[in-house]
């Protein structure tokens, strides 16, 4: 038995911690149609502030005073 006060017993413990880890497999999780959705929506508002931030700068710049 490996006694978990035991300094020299600390090494074991995280071998066996990290070869319980390495031979574990991850169960394949189900995503559900709401995380698209979010997802979605989080893509249209980037798209919609990318638009806005570049109509916001073409106002801009030709409402500038034109160089040369």
């Amino acid at each position: 038995m490996i006694d978990p006060t035991s300094a020299t017993s600390t090494p074991r413990l995280l071998a066996a911690a990290a070869v319980a880890v390495a031979t574990t497999h991850a169960e394949k999780t189900e995503r559900s149609p709401l995380l698209y959705a979010w997802w979605a929506l989080n893509l249209a508002v980037l798209i919609a502030l990318g638009y806005g931030t570049y109509r916001l700068v073409k106002t801009w710049r030709a409402k500038r005073r034109p160089r040369g």
